[in-house]
């Protein structure tokens, strides 16, 4: 992954608070970045193959809250698989390729605006 995708998965994932590099914590399989103002919210970006990643955000406890898989391809990234747990219990919900084409179609400002356009889809 170079630089230029990664930073495009941060401004998807970054809301208000941006999320910091951590040297600490990052290793030769995956890059951990931590937000300044919480210890407990991670993201983490682990290289699976040459061409596939995966993103795993936590909230402010520790618990995992999205898994999404992207795909490389030269310069582009393309989301192959997204999870996210369902608010009130313990799953993550699965999104099919339509349910993730509709997400980016309205979801092009961040993650913020995509939830806000799309709801139904995070409270599923």
């Amino acid at each position: 992954m170079n630089k230029k995708q990664e930073q495009q998965i941060l401004d998807y994932y970054s809301t208000t608070d941006k999320y910091i590099r951590s040297k600490t914590h990052s290793n030769a399989h995956q890059t951990i970045f931590t937000k300044e103002s919480d210890k407990y919210q991670w993201l983490v970006l682990e290289q699976k193959s040459q061409c596939e990643v995966e993103v795993r955000q936590t909230d402010n406890h520790g618990t995992i809250t999205a898994r999404d898989n992207y795909e490389l391809t030269g310069n582009l990234l393309k989301c192959v698989g997204v999870e996210r747990l369902c608010e009130g219990a313990n799953i993550q919900i699965p999104f099919n390729a339509d349910e993730i084409n509709l997400i980016y179609q309205f979801g092009e400002q961040g993650k913020a605006e995509t939830c806000a356009v799309c709801p139904l889809f995070f409270r599923r």
